[in-house]
């Protein structure tokens, strides 16, 4: 099962868990000696969904994080890819245990398999349209393969071509 981390109350839908917890409770001060290492693995995780557009900063308001809604992973843990920004800016807390597997890790994700890709979009997505047209039979070569983390230059020829076909 994947484990989540960095999924505050203020990046989810309305219908998420009310639950999360505030990401204004996690800011800090200042930075861990090791935060540059945690930035570092934060953007080396593979991303299995790609959201366009941007979000605004949920502190200030005053910047636009691009890609948000974006979902990343190192194949053990899942985060929602603006994370990196509340780090980098507000020294965002984290807990303990997924700081522990980033050190651990030397402060890079190790690259996730194709398989454990498939298993954590299903895991998240459940048996959707878009689970199933990026996991299985031939669509999953085509538009939606550009979730997954081994875009093969196959695959992304034929995926240019449906969106040329597409319009």
């Amino acid at each position: 099962m994947i484990k989540r981390v960095g999924f505050f109350c203020e990046f989810a839908p309305p219908d998420a868990d009310p639950s999360a917890p505030s990401i204004h409770d996690a800011v800090r001060p200042f930075g861990l000696n090791d935060e540059s290492g945690l930035l570092t693995y934060l953007a080396s995780g593979t991303e299995i969904f790609s959201a366009m557009g941007a979000e605004r900063d949920a502190i200030t308001g005053d910047e636009w994080i691009p890609g948000a809604g974006s979902l990343v992973t190192d194949g053990t843990w899942m985060w929602p890819v603006e994370l990196r920004h509340y780090v980098e800016r507000y020294h965002a807390e984290l807990p303990e245990d997924f700081m522990a597997d980033v050190r651990a890790a030397r402060y890079t994700a190790a690259p996730v398999t194709r398989q454990r890709t498939e298993e954590i979009i299903v895991e998240v997505f459940g048996r959707s349209s878009f689970a199933a047209q990026a996991t299985e039979g031939p669509g999953a070569d085509g538009f939606f393969t550009w979730y997954l983390s081994d875009l093969t230059p196959q695959s992304c020829a034929r995926m240019l071509d449906s969106l040329e076909t597409a319009g």
